[in-house]
């Protein structure tokens, strides 16, 4: 845990120094808008906008999996008891046929 805070923090820093260094003024132009931004604050933004979009093109998967999962489990504690049924049926099974007496072997 202390290893992913560390790596967090040394992005954090880095991120900012990437930042200071490239705060030139640049002007984004899409379809009828204009924006003005410092060039860092634009390739963040394009970051930011990249994840999401791995983020929702990995969700369904994600979402399907975890469905998927679920049904497993369902099935898995649905087998566990037929199994527990089944060991007490044979153990009742064994316990009756150590109660009644053996028969006799008939003398030929």
């Amino acid at each position: 845990m202390r290893i992913f805070f560390a790596i967090a923090l040394l992005l954090a820093l880095l991120v900012t120094v990437f930042a200071v260094q490239n705060n030139q003024p640049i002007t984004i132009s899409f379809l009828f808008w204009s924006i003005e931004g410092s060039l860092a604050l634009v390739l963040m933004v394009t970051l930011v906008l990249g994840i999401v979009i791995g983020v929702l093109l990995m969700a369904p998967g994600s979402v399907r999996s975890r469905l998927q999962v679920g049904g497993l489990q369902r099935s898995l504690r649905s087998l566990e008891q037929e199994n527990a049924t089944a060991e007490e049926a044979i153990a009742s099974d064994a316990a009756q046929s150590e109660a009644e007496p053996a028969e006799a072997v008939e003398e030929t």
